[in-house]
C-alpha cells in the first residue's frame, strides 16, 4: 500500500466558515512551500512535471517534483466524495501516499496546519509516527512547521495523542 497520510472531514459543516478556513490555509500553505523550497525540497504541480503547486478558489494541489514525485496532495475547500459505496457516510475520506519522498515534510507540515485551522472538523491519521525519527515519522514536517510558524507543532493525530498518554 505504501507510506500514506489520511484525513476525514464532515460532508456537512453546518455553520462553520469553511471558506474562511480555506483562505487562511492557502496563505499558510504558501508559506510552508516557500520555506520548504529554501531548504531544497522541490515542489511540483499535481503530477510533478512542473514546478510549483496549483491553487484556485476551490482547491490546491501539489506533489514532489520530477523523480521525487509520488501522489498528489489535494485539499478541497468543500470536500467531495463521489465513491458510491461511501454515499451513506457522514464524512469524506482522502489520503496522500508520499512514499517518504522529500515532499512528505510539506504534506505533514500542511496536515499539522490543517488541524490547527480546522480543529475538530478534520480527523488525521498516518502510517508514520509522531515521535519517530526522520525515516519513520513526522520529524521533518514538524521541524518545517515550527520554522515557518515559530510555534510548537502539536500532534494532529488522535491515535498518536492516545499513545503519548500511555507512554
Amino acid at each position: 500500500m505504501g507510506y500514506t497520510h489520511y484525513w476525514r472531514r464532515p460532508k456537512n459543516f453546518g455553520s462553520v466558515d469553511i471558506t474562511g478556513m480555506y483562505i487562511r490555509l492557502v496563505a499558510d500553505v504558501k508559506k510552508i512551500i516557500k520555506q520548504a523550497e529554501r531548504c531544497g525540497i522541490s515542489i511540483g504541480n499535481f503530477d510533478g512535471t512542473n514546478h510549483g503547486p496549483t491553487y484556485d478558489q476551490n482547491s490546491f494541489r501539489f506533489n514532489g517534483y520530477g523523480g521525487l514525485a509520488h501522489e498528489t496532495f489535494l485539499w478541497e475547500r468543500v470536500p467531495t466524495d463521489t465513491a458510491e459505496w461511501r454515499k451513506d457516510e457522514t464524512d469524506t475520506f482522502d489520503f496522500c501516499k508520499t512514499a517518504r519522498a522529500p515532499y512528505d515534510a510539506v504534506v505533514t507540515a500542511v496536515l499539522i496546519r490543517v488541524k490547527h485551522i480546522y480543529g475538530e472538523n478534520v480527523t488525521i491519521s498516518s502510517d508514520g509516527l509522531w515521535d519517530a525519527d526522520e525515516l519513520l515519522g513526522w520529524h521533518d514536517g514538524r521541524e518545517l512547521y515550527e520554522t515557518v510558524f515559530g510555534e510548537f507543532a502539536e500532534c494532529p493525530m488522535e491515535l498518536n495523542k492516545l499513545q503519548e498518554t500511555f507512554s
